[in-house]
């Protein structure tokens, strides 16, 4: 379906390294750069530098991500100006996060995502359901003697009471016709499972070997970083790599396969192959190209034509069909076995900073969502980017939160209303016991916080109210008249109703020398020991022999590390 130009993919991977080079010099940045909190110093939060934002167009609602490769990988929701609203760093465990978004489950609307461990192109995990105080209430598990569910797709169906999960699945294989042939070979086989998301039952399966033969794989073993050798169970071949499923309201399944470039239709009952659209066997003309697509999904569909959507990569580092990724919707005529596509969102110059490369090309990831008021918003996989455009493709939100290095799988807007178990945080300061006392309040993950209301006083039981400021932001700061012993702050909604108290702290006051490099908001950050004689009186008490064993043992661990780092 996609010509194999060489001279175009040399082209693709020499402009992408070239736009990651310069907008990495132009930040000064390879990673996310991190947002310091005093309220929540514990929170090292990506920041969303917004770049494009046309406020009388954007949609309302929140922006969901999942970043990683990140200093603290997870959940995440921020607003349309960039403003951190909750992470979720760490509340469901240790693994990886991705797809989090709103879903709806029991009867009301649940925040969904999946969990997982890391493997190289895909993860072994569960799908995780949360309330919204972000409490789990259910996991959500694949079934069948199966692997662990995969990262690529959990998509809940039916009101919640179903869930659409996807499964890498090593098999033995006789790869001789792929150059194989000293002994049995392994492959990895694509799996999509429909399971009760209360129970876990497996009510469908479908797998790839199935239905769809290897040779339809554009991808040869040993040919890209997420195709595998084929010649162990740790490194099977990828030859299908799905990465999408979703379900038609007559109750026929929707797939998608990067490393064949196809997006088929299934039969719900026996599991055949209904059409193809794209790849080596596709059953349609086209005006369109795509390549290494990710999240299709169904958005209409009667007797005569079936409208889809999906991310069109058009590019996996390695080989490409177009010069930027872009979302697509296309109409598939059934009748006349035509598909047309209606709309593409590229989200244009300037999506960074000193950028006019014309677009982004994203190697691997991403997602388009079509929005209730028709606007569309796209997640860029690899490229650590999101974007909203209206239906006619013109963009109105641009954001990104690092230039290289990190990644997120999607991104969705949403809107939600949450109400946290936890209470308002809140540290206070004066830079002596007669200046002012600067409040910095925050609440994590609370959307109805309109405006706080602050105390003072001298002890618990004599607190009293000091004045109001609106929320500013993930964290508010003012300053109050007068230095004040013990402080606290209400969380207060829009309504003027309290939602929730702080508890009641002591505000910091540094010691004189200390006070003289203050403002009257805060104190700078020390990134050193005031002298190398200070440090050195620190650690003389330490016997030279315990010394020597000490600096052992850490060169152990570095060359330790540096081995896991090069996979040794």
């Amino acid at each position: 379906m996609a010509p194999r130009y060489a001279l175009v993919s040399l082209l693709l991977a020499l402009s992408t390294s070239f736009r990651n080079l310069v907008n990495a010099q132009a930040t000064n940045a390879s990673v996310p750069i991190a947002a310091p909190y005093l309220s929540r110093p514990d929170i090292d939060s990506i920041v969303l530098n917004v770049t494009r934002h046309n406020d009388s167009l954007v949609s309302p609602g929140y922006i969901f991500m999942a970043p990683y490769q990140v200093a603290q990988a997870g959940p995440y929701l921020f607003d349309n100006s960039g403003n951190l609203v909750w992470t979720g760093y760490a509340v469901s465990g240790p693994a990886s996060s991705h797809d989090f978004r709103v879903c709806e489950w029991n009867g009301s609307d649940h925040l969904c995502m999946y969990q997982g461990n890391q493997a190289l192109g895909y993860a072994r995990g569960h799908g995780v359901i949360m309330d919204n105080q972000f409490q789990i209430v259910k996991s959500v598990q694949t079934g069948g003697g199966l692997p662990p569910a995969d990262q690529h797709d959990f998509n809940t169906i039916n009101s919640g009471a179903q869930a659409l999960m996807t499964i890498f699945h090593p098999v033995q294989y006789d790869l001789t016709a792929y150059n194989i042939s000293n002994g049995q070979g392994y492959i990895m086989e694509g799996i999509f499972q429909e399971v009760d998301t209360m129970t876990s039952d497996v009510l469908f399966e479908w797998r790839s070997l199935s239905h769809i033969d290897p040779s339809e794989s554009y991808v040869l073993p040993n040919t890209t970083d997420v195709s595998g050798d084929g010649l162990t169970k740790d490194t099977p071949w990828d030859y299908f790599h799905i990465n999408a499923v979703d379900k038609s309201i007559d109750g026929d399944y929707l797939i998608s396969s990067r490393h064949t470039e196809t997006i088929y239709k299934i039969n719900s009952t026996d599991g055949s192959i209904i059409w193809r659209l794209g790849g080596k066997n596709s059953d349609f003309g086209q005006d369109f190209n795509f390549s290494y697509q990710h999240d299709v999904r169904f958005l209409s569909e009667n007797s005569t034509t079936t409208v889809i959507s999906f991310f069109d990569n058009a590019y996996n580092g390695f080989n490409g069909s177009a010069y930027f990724s872009e979302g697509k919707v296309v109409a598939i005529n059934n009748s006349t076995m035509n598909a047309t596509l209606l709309h593409a969102f590229p989200n244009p110059a300037p999506f960074g900073p000193n950028d006019t490369s014309g677009g982004l090309l994203s190697a691997s990831q991403g997602n388009l969502q079509m929005l209730p008021n028709g606007n569309a918003f796209l997640g860029w996989g690899s490229n650590a980017f999101i974007s909203e455009s209206t239906a006619d493709g013109t963009p109105i939100l641009s954001a990104y939160f690092a230039t290289t290095g990190a990644l997120h799988y999607r991104a969705y807007k949403f809107n939600f209303t949450s109400y946290p178990t936890d209470v308002p945080a809140l540290y206070t300061y004066a830079q002596n016991d007669s200046a002012p006392t600067a409040f910095y309040s925050s609440w994590n993950g609370a959307t109805e916080v309109a405006s706080w209301t602050y105390y003072g006083g001298s002890s618990a039981t004599d607190m009293k109210k000091l004045g109001t400021s609106p929320k500013i932001g993930f964290e508010t700061t003012v300053s109050q008249p007068g230095y004040h012993k013990l402080t606290m702050v209400e969380a207060v909604a829009g309504n003027g109703t309290g939602l929730a108290n702080s508890s009641v702290i002591s505000t910091f006051v540094p010691g004189t020398q200390l006070s003289a490099k203050c403002n009257s908001m805060q104190c700078p950050m020390t990134g050193s020991f005031s002298s190398a004689t200070q440090l050195q009186n620190t650690t003389s008490t330490i016997p030279s022999a315990a010394y020597k064993v000490t600096i052992m043992q850490w060169s152990t661990l570095g060359v330790l590390a540096i081995m896991v780092g090069l996979g040794i």
